[in-house]
């Protein structure tokens, strides 16, 4: 197997006051001579009761919603993983992006379309059950072409709803896996490897096969990535 390699982060102001107490004096002034009668006091206006100051709403903190599962494989089963284990991998619903790239934009070009793949997840509300995977379809000197796929509980709407994306499913059969274990400009040392693999026990593979990104390179530093690599032995 050949494949070339490529390089790949309130508060509101609180009133407080009095209203002014009020007071009339009023009286009645003697209408005789003698003796004149005393005046009369006029009774003091009762005291108005403070207006209460506006109480500020208490800001309430959303509720966050409970974290999402990791579609992640635990560590343990990425540690655990041999080199050349045999699986059986059963078919999933999945968004799938198809496009073609050159050898030496093949990291960034597969970022972009998961990266395009999980908005368009996002916005048609499908939920993502699985890493992502790039499936490679053919390949000349200079190019190749390819699948991003990602894995969600259903496809529920229309396919037109997910352009430029459409419903698919994951790779499904036999298969072998293998790991690579660091960064993306280091693959090619591993597809070596499994090209050797294959020649010791005697596998034809198709021509196609499949990498999964099992640990996400925007929180995982270069040298702790971890990749599965899935080749389909050729049935006679």
């Amino acid at each position: 197997m050949t494949r070339r390699g490529a390089g790949y982060g309130l508060s509101t102001t609180i009133l407080a006051g009095l209203m002014a107490l009020g007071a009339g004096i009023g009286g009645e002034a003697a209408a005789q001579t003698p003796p004149p009668p005393p005046s009369a006091e006029a009774p003091a206006a009762p005291p108005v009761a403070p207006v209460p100051a506006p109480v500020a709403p208490t800001a309430t903190s959303p509720v966050a919603p409970p974290a999402a599962a990791s579609v992640l494989p635990p560590d343990e089963a990425i540690q655990s993983a041999g080199f050349g284990d045999e699986v059986t991998l059963a078919a999933r619903p999945a968004l799938v992006l198809t496009g073609k790239t050159s050898w030496d934009d093949l990291y960034g070009t597969f970022r972009k379309a998961i990266a395009d793949l999980k908005v368009i997840a996002a916005r048609e509300g499908a939920v993502i059950s699985g890493p992502p995977m790039i499936r490679f379809v053919s390949s000349s000197d200079d190019a190749v072409d390819y699948e991003a796929i990602l894995p969600v509980r259903e496809v529920a709407k229309p396919a037109a709803a997910y352009a430029p994306a459409g419903p698919g499913q994951t790779p499904a059969g036999r298969a072998v896996r293998f790991v690579h274990r660091g960064g993306y400009d280091t693959m090619e040392q591993t597809y070596d490897e499994i090209t050797n693999h294959l020649d010791v026990q005697s596998i034809t593979a198709e021509d196609a096969f499949v990498e999964e990104y099992v640990r996400d390179p925007d929180q995982t530093p270069e040298t702790d990535m971890a990749t599965f690599i899935y080749v389909f032995p050729k049935t006679n």
